[in-house]
C-alpha cells in the first residue's frame, strides 16, 4: 500500500510542475499603455467588462493595448489584466487559439537500494491545454 501511495505522490508532483511549466512558458499577454495618463488598479470586487465582439455603446477612451499569448480561462486572465491596468472594460479585436499537447511516457527506473532488485515502472500521463492569442484594447468610460 505504501508502494501505491507514493507511486501516486511522485505521479502527481512530475505532472504539476509539468503543467506549470507548460502554464508559465505560454503565458505572454503584454499590456502596453497609451498616453500619459495613470489610473489607479481596480480591485477584484469592482466589475470590468470583457467584449469578445462588438463594443460598448458608452463614450471611452483607449488607455492601453493588450495582446500576446496565454493559457487560462479567457475571462478571468483578460479581467485580471484590465482591474491592473485601470481599466472599466477590454475590447478584443483579434482571437485564436490552438490546442498544445505532450505525449505520455513510459519507462523503468532501478530501485536505489542495493539487493532491493526493484526495477520499477514509471508512467507520465500526456496533458492538453488550450494556447490563446488576442489583441485588443483596455478603455476607460468617459464620465
Amino acid at each position: 500500500m505504501k508502494k501505491i501511495i507514493c507511486w501516486f505522490c511522485f505521479v502527481t508532483v512530475i505532472v504539476s510542475f509539468g503543467l506549470l511549466a507548460v502554464a508559465s512558458a505560454a503565458d505572454s499577454l503584454k499590456v502596453t499603455k497609451v498616453g500619459t495618463a495613470s489610473y489607479p488598479t481596480k480591485s477584484k470586487k469592482e466589475s470590468v467588462e470583457v467584449f469578445l465582439s462588438g463594443k460598448p455603446d458608452k463614450e471611452y477612451e483607449v488607455i492601453a493595448n493588450i495582446s500576446g499569448s496565454f493559457t487560462g480561462e479567457p475571462k478571468e486572465v483578460l479581467e485580471a489584466k484590465t482591474r491592473k491596468a485601470g481599466g472599466d472594460a477590454v475590447i478584443i479585436t483579434d482571437t485564436s487559439f490552438k490546442v498544445e499537447s505532450s505525449k505520455s511516457q513510459m519507462g523503468i527506473q532501478q530501485g536505489s537500494r542495493p539487493g532491493a532488485g526493484g526495477i520499477t515502472p514509471t508512467y507520465t500521463p500526456g496533458y492538453s491545454y488550450k494556447v490563446y492569442t488576442i489583441k485588443g484594447i483596455i478603455i476607460k468610460y468617459k464620465q
